[in-house]
């Protein structure tokens, strides 16, 4: 005679086919089983005597972590976020600073928002074939305040004329594995440290962690802002999207600053993103991506358009062109997902008609 011990859940879902228990009672009487009407998890134990484990979960997508979340045994992480700080405020992040990378697109952020935010850097690294781009941005920067310069007076501060070129400071040191950066650009920061990393199992951009890392570890920096740009290349695009989870943790928030919107990682949990007013005043575009995989349970409050323990995923719902009803929006997630806001007033407007 083999027995049978019966599982319960407390996945909301199952309460249907708990009531079905006495059904299966009798199926299993039927069959000449003997039961042990145990509440906590299925073992058959075999004739022999002995055990072996079945466990069978009623609600396959229901994973032990997120139980223990819904059942309020294990409180979710609270993550907070100020991407105020970022685009306009003090252009500074962390208690520590944060740490600014240059990637292989052109600067397409507002130009005081690039020098203030690589100013206030502890640590200023272009990659590769964004040496060329950052060595664009200092020469169109510099004859800009050149044609500037007649026009300016002698103020308190004497460094309002000095040329632009000098206030920008050069990179801090330049990786990659080099087949995309110009001899002019060599040349241009040839006082900048190099450093070759060639493994073409990763990207540049990641690569440059590896670089990274040991520093903003000693100096305790977890906030880096990467200017990047999301048209173009789709794989490198996606490339970069795939850092953000690579490189996202606890000791590391990776920013994406285009330009026209702010990009980061949401990792399980619970955050409170602190929405510029005029963002929200504007009535600016934000969204919820889930990359890579599902995200099952996906509750939000401060949105035009909530979420209410939503499962979003590719294929099925994803939270596109939403926007505020507040300042502060409030995201509880049980899977990762990418978090991207519009970030500036330039957003593309609707053409007036030609009569």
């Amino acid at each position: 005679m083999s027995f049978v011990r019966l599982n319960g859940t407390r996945c909301h879902k199952m309460v249907a086919a708990a009531a079905n228990k006495n059904v299966i009672f009798k199926l299993l009487r039927s069959a000449g089983t003997a039961i042990l009407a145990l509440p906590d998890d299925w073992r058959i134990l075999q004739q022999s005597g002995r055990a072996r484990s079945h466990p069978r979960n009623f609600c396959t997508k229901t994973t032990i972590g997120f139980r223990q979340q819904m059942d309020h045994t294990v409180p979710p992480k609270e993550y907070k976020w100020m991407p105020n700080n970022l685009i306009s405020e003090n252009f500074r992040l962390g208690p520590n600073g944060h740490v600014c990378i240059v990637l292989n697109r052109r600067i397409q952020v507002p130009a005081h928002v690039v020098k203030r935010l690589w100013k206030n850097a502890i640590l200023r690294c272009t990659v590769d074939g964004g040496s060329n781009h950052w060595r664009n941005f200092v020469v169109s920067q510099a004859q800009q305040a050149a044609l500037r310069q007649p026009e300016q007076t002698m103020s308190d501060n004497d460094n309002d004329t000095t040329p632009v070129a000098e206030l920008v400071e050069p990179p801090d040191l330049i990786t990659g594995d080099f087949d995309s950066i110009t001899e002019e650009t060599i040349e241009f920061f040839k006082s900048t440290p190099k450093i070759n990393t060639p493994d073409q199992d990763a990207t540049d951009f990641t690569k440059a962690f590896t670089v990274l890392q040991p520093v903003m570890v000693q100096r305790k920096v977890k906030d880096v802002v990467v200017f990047h740009d999301c048209s173009g290349r789709l794989d490198q695009v996606m490339a970069n999207l795939n850092t953000l989870y690579k490189m996202q943790k606890d000791n590391c928030n990776v920013y994406l600053l285009s330009g026209d919107s702010i990009t980061w990682l949401l990792r399980p949990g619970k955050h409170t993103i602190q929405i510029p007013l005029d963002l929200v005043t504007n009535q600016r575009w934000c969204s919820l991506i889930p990359v890579g995989s599902a995200a099952h349970n996906v509750t939000t409050t401060g949105l035009k358009w909530n979420l209410y323990h939503a499962q979003l995923d590719f294929g099925g719902m994803v939270s596109t062109s939403n926007t505020y009803s507040t300042e502060f929006v409030q995201v509880q997630t049980d899977g990762n997902l990418i978090w991207s806001m519009g970030a500036y007033d330039f957003e593309e407007k609707p053409q007036s008609s030609v009569k």
